[in-house]
Protein backbone atom coordinates (compact mmCIF):
# COMPACT_ATOMS: atom_id res chain seq x y z
CA UNK A 1 0.00 0.00 0.00
CA UNK A 2 1.36 3.36 -1.17
CA UNK A 3 1.91 5.84 1.59
CA UNK A 4 -0.22 8.78 2.22
CA UNK A 5 2.20 11.69 2.00
CA UNK A 6 -0.90 13.99 2.78
CA UNK A 7 -1.34 12.46 5.64
CA UNK A 8 2.49 12.76 6.78
CA UNK A 9 2.59 16.46 5.69
CA UNK A 10 -0.57 16.90 8.12
CA UNK A 11 1.27 15.32 10.98
CA UNK A 12 4.34 17.37 10.07
CA UNK A 13 1.95 21.12 10.02
CA UNK A 14 0.59 20.01 13.26
CA UNK A 15 3.75 18.94 15.19
CA UNK A 16 5.47 22.33 14.24
CA UNK A 17 3.09 24.36 14.97
CA UNK A 18 2.76 22.58 18.58
CA UNK A 19 6.04 23.20 18.93
CA UNK A 20 5.87 27.18 18.12
CA UNK A 21 2.81 27.55 20.88
CA UNK A 22 5.35 25.85 23.03
CA UNK A 23 8.15 28.02 22.56
CA UNK A 24 6.55 31.74 22.74
CA UNK A 25 9.33 34.04 24.04
CA UNK A 26 6.48 35.33 26.17
CA UNK A 27 3.23 33.09 26.63
CA UNK A 28 1.61 36.30 28.07
CA UNK A 29 2.72 38.72 25.45
CA UNK A 30 1.81 36.12 22.17
CA UNK A 31 -1.01 36.41 19.88
CA UNK A 32 -4.35 35.55 21.35
CA UNK A 33 -4.56 32.49 18.66
CA UNK A 34 -1.39 30.93 19.91
CA UNK A 35 -2.29 31.28 23.37
CA UNK A 36 -4.30 28.09 25.29
CA UNK A 37 -7.62 29.46 26.34
CA UNK A 38 -7.45 29.86 30.27
CA UNK A 39 -10.57 27.47 30.67
CA UNK A 40 -13.71 27.10 28.43
CA UNK A 41 -13.22 28.38 24.86
CA UNK A 42 -11.46 27.71 21.63
CA UNK A 43 -8.29 29.05 20.17
CA UNK A 44 -6.39 27.91 17.46
CA UNK A 45 -3.47 26.70 19.46
CA UNK A 46 -6.15 24.93 21.84
CA UNK A 47 -7.15 22.57 17.92
CA UNK A 48 -3.24 21.35 17.71
CA UNK A 49 -2.88 18.57 20.53
CA UNK A 50 -6.30 17.12 19.29
CA UNK A 51 -5.62 17.27 15.76
CA UNK A 52 -2.21 15.26 16.22
CA UNK A 53 -4.43 12.31 18.11
CA UNK A 54 -6.55 12.51 15.28
CA UNK A 55 -3.76 11.80 13.48
CA UNK A 56 -2.70 9.02 15.38
CA UNK A 57 -6.18 7.60 15.11
CA UNK A 58 -6.16 7.93 10.98
CA UNK A 59 -2.13 6.46 10.46
CA UNK A 60 -2.96 3.38 12.84
CA UNK A 61 -5.03 1.18 10.42
CA UNK A 62 -2.64 2.32 7.63
CA UNK A 63 0.42 1.03 10.08
CA UNK A 64 -1.09 -2.01 11.11
CA UNK A 65 -2.26 -3.12 7.68
CA UNK A 66 1.19 -2.54 6.04
CA UNK A 67 2.55 -4.39 8.47
CA UNK A 68 0.17 -6.65 9.38
CA UNK A 69 2.97 -9.80 10.38
CA UNK A 70 4.42 -7.43 12.42
CA UNK A 71 0.96 -6.25 14.16
CA UNK A 72 1.08 -7.92 17.27
CA UNK A 73 0.45 -6.89 20.86
CA UNK A 74 4.21 -7.01 21.59
CA UNK A 75 5.05 -3.88 19.03
CA UNK A 76 2.06 -1.86 20.53
CA UNK A 77 2.91 -2.54 23.32
CA UNK A 78 7.04 -1.82 23.12
CA UNK A 79 5.62 1.72 21.17
CA UNK A 80 3.40 2.30 24.15
CA UNK A 81 5.65 2.03 26.22
CA UNK A 82 8.61 3.69 24.66
CA UNK A 83 6.18 7.23 24.29
CA UNK A 84 5.58 6.60 28.03
CA UNK A 85 9.36 6.37 29.06
CA UNK A 86 10.28 9.05 26.60
CA UNK A 87 7.59 11.36 28.07
CA UNK A 88 8.54 10.65 31.41
CA UNK A 89 12.34 11.35 30.93
CA UNK A 90 11.83 14.41 28.99
CA UNK A 91 9.59 15.97 31.60
CA UNK A 92 12.08 15.28 34.33
CA UNK A 93 14.92 16.30 31.94
CA UNK A 94 13.29 19.95 31.69
CA UNK A 95 12.45 20.15 35.83
CA UNK A 96 15.11 17.59 37.20
CA UNK A 97 13.50 16.65 40.52
CA UNK A 98 12.48 13.76 43.14
CA UNK A 99 10.74 10.69 42.14
CA UNK A 100 7.76 11.76 43.94
CA UNK A 101 7.03 14.81 42.40
CA UNK A 102 7.73 13.44 38.00
CA UNK A 103 4.72 14.11 36.14
CA UNK A 104 3.47 10.96 35.13
CA UNK A 105 1.54 12.29 32.38
CA UNK A 106 1.93 14.42 29.73
CA UNK A 107 1.72 14.77 25.93
CA UNK A 108 3.95 11.62 24.99
CA UNK A 109 2.46 9.67 27.60
CA UNK A 110 -0.88 10.94 26.31
CA UNK A 111 0.28 10.02 23.03
CA UNK A 112 0.91 6.39 23.74
CA UNK A 113 -1.86 5.72 25.47
CA UNK A 114 -4.31 7.05 22.13
CA UNK A 115 -2.01 4.77 20.24
CA UNK A 116 -2.69 1.95 22.84
CA UNK A 117 -6.52 2.49 22.59
CA UNK A 118 -6.30 2.64 18.31
CA UNK A 119 -4.36 -0.48 18.00
CA UNK A 120 -6.14 -2.74 20.20
CA UNK A 121 -9.04 -1.55 17.99
CA UNK A 122 -7.93 -2.07 15.10
CA UNK A 123 -6.13 -5.45 15.91
CA UNK A 124 -9.08 -6.84 17.90
CA UNK A 125 -12.19 -5.82 15.20
CA UNK A 126 -12.42 -5.22 11.78
CA UNK A 127 -13.94 -2.04 9.78
CA UNK A 128 -15.27 0.90 10.92
CA UNK A 129 -18.15 0.96 12.96
CA UNK A 130 -16.64 -0.45 16.42
CA UNK A 131 -14.11 2.44 16.44
CA UNK A 132 -17.66 4.62 15.96
CA UNK A 133 -19.00 2.85 18.28
CA UNK A 134 -16.50 3.31 20.92
CA UNK A 135 -15.91 6.90 20.71
CA UNK A 136 -19.97 8.17 21.08
CA UNK A 137 -19.91 5.76 24.06
CA UNK A 138 -16.70 7.25 25.38
CA UNK A 139 -17.63 10.42 24.94
CA UNK A 140 -21.62 10.08 26.30
CA UNK A 141 -19.95 8.15 29.04
CA UNK A 142 -17.74 11.26 29.98
CA UNK A 143 -20.19 14.08 29.63
CA UNK A 144 -22.54 12.17 31.65
CA UNK A 145 -20.47 11.90 34.68
CA UNK A 146 -19.03 15.38 33.99
CA UNK A 147 -22.44 16.93 34.18
CA UNK A 148 -24.08 14.53 36.94
CA UNK A 149 -21.25 13.35 39.23
CA UNK A 150 -20.09 15.05 42.41
CA UNK A 151 -17.04 14.88 43.65
CA UNK A 152 -16.67 13.19 47.35
CA UNK A 153 -16.80 16.36 49.32
CA UNK A 154 -18.68 18.42 46.53
CA UNK A 155 -22.00 19.46 47.12
CA UNK A 156 -22.82 19.14 43.37
CA UNK A 157 -20.92 18.47 40.12
CA UNK A 158 -18.57 21.16 38.70
CA UNK A 159 -16.60 22.41 35.54
CA UNK A 160 -14.67 24.67 37.40
CA UNK A 161 -11.08 24.57 37.33
CA UNK A 162 -9.76 22.42 40.29
CA UNK A 163 -12.93 21.28 41.31
CA UNK A 164 -15.33 18.52 39.98
CA UNK A 165 -14.79 14.99 39.79
CA UNK A 166 -11.94 15.61 37.00
CA UNK A 167 -10.38 17.34 39.25
CA UNK A 168 -10.52 14.93 42.41
CA UNK A 169 -9.28 12.23 40.25
CA UNK A 170 -6.39 13.16 39.67
CA UNK A 171 -5.99 14.90 43.11
CA UNK A 172 -6.06 11.15 44.81
CA UNK A 173 -5.16 8.84 42.29
CA UNK A 174 -2.79 10.60 40.11
CA UNK A 175 1.08 10.20 41.79
CA UNK A 176 3.48 12.76 41.60
CA UNK A 177 3.59 16.14 40.56
CA UNK A 178 0.22 17.85 39.55
CA UNK A 179 1.49 20.51 36.54
CA UNK A 180 -1.46 22.58 37.60
CA UNK A 181 -1.49 21.93 41.51
CA UNK A 182 -5.30 20.68 41.53
CA UNK A 183 -4.95 19.25 38.29
CA UNK A 184 -3.44 18.07 35.41
CA UNK A 185 -4.83 19.09 31.86
CA UNK A 186 -3.44 15.83 30.67
CA UNK A 187 -4.85 13.89 33.47
CA UNK A 188 -6.66 10.89 34.53
CA UNK A 189 -10.36 11.74 33.26
CA UNK A 190 -9.71 13.73 30.57
CA UNK A 191 -7.77 10.74 28.82
CA UNK A 192 -10.92 9.07 27.94
CA UNK A 193 -12.27 11.48 25.80
CA UNK A 194 -8.55 11.98 24.22
CA UNK A 195 -9.02 8.01 23.14
CA UNK A 196 -12.12 9.18 21.65
CA UNK A 197 -10.54 11.53 19.41
CA UNK A 198 -8.34 8.78 18.41
CA UNK A 199 -11.02 6.49 17.76
CA UNK A 200 -12.96 9.15 15.50
CA UNK A 201 -9.96 9.24 13.40
CA UNK A 202 -9.95 5.49 13.14
CA UNK A 203 -13.70 5.27 12.25
CA UNK A 204 -12.96 7.74 9.49
CA UNK A 205 -9.79 6.18 7.81
CA UNK A 206 -11.40 2.81 7.78
CA UNK A 207 -14.84 4.12 6.50
CA UNK A 208 -12.78 5.98 3.61
CA UNK A 209 -11.14 2.78 2.74
CA UNK A 210 -13.91 0.85 2.96
CA UNK A 211 -16.41 2.91 0.78
CA UNK A 212 -13.97 3.86 -1.62
CA UNK A 213 -15.19 7.32 -1.40
CA UNK A 214 -13.11 10.30 -2.26
CA UNK A 215 -10.95 10.92 0.76
CA UNK A 216 -11.49 15.07 0.37
CA UNK A 217 -15.61 15.02 -0.34
CA UNK A 218 -16.17 12.84 3.01
CA UNK A 219 -13.69 14.48 5.00
CA UNK A 220 -14.93 17.70 4.45
CA UNK A 221 -18.36 16.17 4.98
CA UNK A 222 -18.24 14.89 7.69
CA UNK A 223 -15.95 17.25 9.69
CA UNK A 224 -18.52 19.60 8.90
CA UNK A 225 -21.28 17.60 10.96
CA UNK A 226 -18.94 16.54 13.57
CA UNK A 227 -17.78 20.54 13.92
CA UNK A 228 -21.90 21.10 14.01
CA UNK A 229 -22.37 18.85 16.36
CA UNK A 230 -20.07 19.81 18.50
CA UNK A 231 -20.75 23.80 18.71
CA UNK A 232 -24.70 22.24 19.05
CA UNK A 233 -23.08 20.25 21.89
CA UNK A 234 -21.25 23.48 23.74
CA UNK A 235 -24.75 24.64 24.86
CA UNK A 236 -24.87 22.01 27.21
CA UNK A 237 -21.29 20.92 27.65
CA UNK A 238 -18.68 24.31 27.26
CA UNK A 239 -15.95 23.40 25.02
CA UNK A 240 -12.79 22.69 27.29
CA UNK A 241 -9.17 21.87 25.89
CA UNK A 242 -7.87 21.03 29.47
CA UNK A 243 -11.38 18.66 30.54
CA UNK A 244 -11.38 17.31 26.86
CA UNK A 245 -15.29 17.51 26.69
CA UNK A 246 -17.34 15.91 24.33
CA UNK A 247 -18.17 19.43 22.11
CA UNK A 248 -14.05 19.87 22.63
CA UNK A 249 -13.81 16.40 21.12
CA UNK A 250 -16.04 16.50 18.56
CA UNK A 251 -15.12 19.98 17.09
CA UNK A 252 -11.42 19.66 16.84
CA UNK A 253 -11.57 15.91 15.09
CA UNK A 254 -14.22 18.19 12.77
CA UNK A 255 -12.02 21.26 12.04
CA UNK A 256 -9.02 18.65 11.73
CA UNK A 257 -10.89 16.51 9.17
CA UNK A 258 -11.60 20.15 7.41
CA UNK A 259 -7.83 20.92 7.16
CA UNK A 260 -7.12 17.47 5.82
CA UNK A 261 -9.82 17.69 3.22
CA UNK A 262 -8.28 20.57 2.37
CA UNK A 263 -4.99 19.70 2.25
CA UNK A 264 -5.94 16.22 0.62
CA UNK A 265 -7.82 18.42 -2.15
CA UNK A 266 -4.69 20.67 -3.14
CA UNK A 267 -1.81 18.01 -2.45
CA UNK A 268 -1.58 16.71 -6.25
CA UNK A 269 -0.98 20.41 -7.25
CA UNK A 270 1.79 21.23 -4.35
CA UNK A 271 3.22 17.74 -3.86
CA UNK A 272 6.13 18.83 -4.98
CA UNK A 273 6.38 21.77 -4.03
CA UNK A 274 9.54 22.75 -1.12
CA UNK A 275 6.95 23.55 1.65
CA UNK A 276 5.27 20.47 1.20
CA UNK A 277 8.34 18.52 1.25
CA UNK A 278 9.29 19.60 3.86
CA UNK A 279 6.38 18.71 5.92
CA UNK A 280 6.49 15.51 4.97
CA UNK A 281 9.43 15.15 6.31
CA UNK A 282 8.51 16.94 9.42
CA UNK A 283 5.53 14.33 9.68
CA UNK A 284 8.07 11.24 8.90
CA UNK A 285 10.50 12.50 11.90
CA UNK A 286 7.61 13.93 14.03
CA UNK A 287 9.04 12.38 17.15
CA UNK A 288 12.76 12.64 16.92
CA UNK A 289 11.49 16.40 15.92
CA UNK A 290 9.37 16.72 19.47
CA UNK A 291 12.29 15.11 21.48
CA UNK A 292 14.67 17.80 19.64
CA UNK A 293 12.30 20.84 20.96
CA UNK A 294 12.18 19.17 23.90
CA UNK A 295 15.59 19.21 24.49
CA UNK A 296 15.98 22.65 23.27
CA UNK A 297 13.50 23.54 25.89
CA UNK A 298 15.39 21.77 28.81
CA UNK A 299 18.35 24.15 27.73
CA UNK A 300 16.72 27.35 27.99
CA UNK A 301 15.17 26.57 31.06
CA UNK A 302 18.22 26.97 33.08
CA UNK A 303 19.12 29.74 35.17
CA UNK A 304 22.42 31.58 34.86
CA UNK A 305 24.61 32.61 37.93
CA UNK A 306 22.41 35.60 38.32
CA UNK A 307 19.13 33.83 38.23
CA UNK A 308 17.95 34.54 35.11
CA UNK A 309 16.83 32.25 32.84
CA UNK A 310 18.73 31.64 29.26
CA UNK A 311 14.66 31.71 27.81
CA UNK A 312 14.21 35.33 29.40
CA UNK A 313 17.72 36.97 28.84
CA UNK A 314 17.43 35.56 24.72
CA UNK A 315 13.65 37.18 24.72
CA UNK A 316 14.82 40.34 26.11
CA UNK A 317 17.78 40.70 23.70
CA UNK A 318 14.98 40.21 20.90
CA UNK A 319 12.42 42.41 22.05
CA UNK A 320 15.48 45.02 22.16
CA UNK A 321 15.36 45.48 18.89
CA UNK A 322 11.89 47.77 19.11
CA UNK A 323 9.61 44.44 17.92
CA UNK A 324 6.36 44.73 19.14
CA UNK A 325 6.00 42.18 22.36
CA UNK A 326 3.56 39.58 19.75
CA UNK A 327 5.88 39.70 17.17
CA UNK A 328 9.18 39.42 19.23
CA UNK A 329 7.02 36.13 20.91
CA UNK A 330 6.40 34.84 17.84
CA UNK A 331 9.51 35.46 15.99
CA UNK A 332 11.33 33.72 19.15
CA UNK A 333 9.21 31.07 18.69
CA UNK A 334 9.73 30.30 15.00
CA UNK A 335 13.76 30.96 15.52
CA UNK A 336 13.66 27.77 18.03
CA UNK A 337 11.54 25.83 15.26
CA UNK A 338 14.31 26.75 12.48
CA UNK A 339 16.98 25.39 15.13
CA UNK A 340 14.60 22.08 15.79
CA UNK A 341 13.98 21.55 12.22
CA UNK A 342 17.58 22.37 10.66
CA UNK A 343 19.30 18.57 11.91
CA UNK A 344 16.38 16.72 10.58
CA UNK A 345 17.89 16.36 7.06
CA UNK A 346 21.18 15.16 8.12
CA UNK A 347 19.61 12.86 11.22
CA UNK A 348 17.39 11.00 8.49
CA UNK A 349 20.28 10.30 6.25
CA UNK A 350 22.13 9.10 8.99
CA UNK A 351 19.25 6.70 10.61
CA UNK A 352 19.72 8.41 13.69
CA UNK A 353 16.13 9.18 13.86
CA UNK A 354 13.97 8.18 17.09
CA UNK A 355 11.55 5.62 16.51
CA UNK A 356 9.39 3.61 18.97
Amino acid sequence: MERDLSLDAFRGLTVIMMIIVNIQGNGELAFAALKHAEWHGLTFADVIFPWFLFIVGLSVPLALEKTKSKASMAVVMRRTVMLFLWGLFLSWLIRPVEFDQIRWLGVLQRIGVVYFGCALVCLYSRGWRVAAMLAVFGLFVHSVLLLTVAAPGEAAPSLAAGAGLNAWLDQEYLPGKLIRKTYDPEGIFSTLPAICTGFIGVAFMRWCRASQSSLPRSAASIGFGLSLIGLLGAQVLPINKQLWTASFALLTAGLGMLAWAALSSAWANIASSRLARLMVLLGQTALTLYVIHMLLIAIIVRKLSDGTRIWDLLFAKLTAVGLAPNIASLLFALIAGVICVAPLPWLKRRGWLIKT
